[in-house]
């Protein structure tokens, strides 16, 4: 199976995000989620809503971006 270079860069970014070695605003967050989704990576797109989680979104992420859930 091959896998397309916005997918391995996503994968990329999801694990530096999840390490710390990245700095990641919620938007960031979300918007990652749903390419992994979309891409069929559950698993990764299920740590990133963990972290989503755990940033406690303003109300006005929340509004640009959705509910983490």
């Amino acid at each position: 199976m091959s896998m397309s270079l916005q997918l391995v860069v996503a994968r990329g970014t999801a694990r530096s995000f999840l390490s710390g070695n990245a700095a990641a605003d919620y938007g960031d967050v979300i918007l990652l989620r749903r390419l992994l989704l979309a891409e069929g990576d559950q698993l990764l797109a299920a740590d990133l809503l963990l972290l989503a989680i755990a940033m406690n979104p303003t109300p006005a992420e929340i509004a640009a971006f959705g509910q983490a859930l």
